[in-house]
């Protein structure tokens, strides 16, 4: 007799586990279809971000992926802090490249690039161009190679006067395309000595 209840506690146990494992694996499936709709769609806004350039590529990237054989390359550099003057600096770059000079953004004359200076994929460029905090800096390219750069330190200075601030971008980027012209000495480039930049410990509003 004992035998026989040992054994039916062992059955009412194992389908009782059972149900338990079924019911959680239901309960699995339907959390993943509610999740489901809002992971894609996140995936989608990952991925248009990274298009316009607001994410490295995951397949790592490297500084010849983001060069082109000739034109202009205007980089925004980025830490891994991003404050709110560091993305008016970079919407407002990003705005002037887009708006004025749109034709030679769709030949491919001029490309817009974003890359964290703090990260593996732009820490060699950031060394080069001797940048040390959040900034603009406009590259020629060659045949490939780099022929020219110019950063652009003003840019905090004159971020919170829009007009100011597209003109100063606007007219560095042309005299980077026409080199015959005389450059903005205030603009340091590959040539000309580097103005010290504030420290990055210093909070920005």
């Amino acid at each position: 007799m004992e035998l026989k209840n040992a054994v039916a506690i062992c059955l009412i146990s194992f389908f009782s586990a059972t149900l338990v494992v079924l019911i959680a694996r239901a309960l699995d499936i339907q959390a993943a279809s509610r999740l489901e709709p809002q992971l894609t769609r996140i995936a989608d806004q990952l991925e248009a971000i990274r298009k316009h350039g607001g994410i490295a590529s995951p397949s790592g990237g490297s500084e010849a992926s983001d060069t082109i054989a000739d034109g202009l390359i205007v980089y925004y550099f980025h830490s891994n802090i991003r404050c709110p003057t560091c993305r008016a600096i970079e919407s407002q770059s990003h705005e002037v490249v887009q708006t004025d000079f749109d034709s030679l953004v769709k030949k491919g004359d001029i490309t817009w690039k974003v890359l964290n200076y703090e990260q593996v994929d732009g820490q060699d460029l950031a060394k080069k161009f001797e940048v040390q905090m959040p900034v603009v800096v406009i590259v020629r390219m060659q045949a490939g190679e780099i022929e020219d750069w110019r950063r652009l330190d003003k840019v905090w200075a004159l971020v919170n006067d829009k007009p100011a601030f597209a003109k100063y971008v606007r007219d560095a980027i042309e005299q980077m395309r026409t080199p015959s012209k005389t450059p903005d000495s205030s603009a340091p480039s590959a040539n000309a000595p580097q103005i010290p930049l504030p420290s990055p410990d210093i909070p920005v509003p």
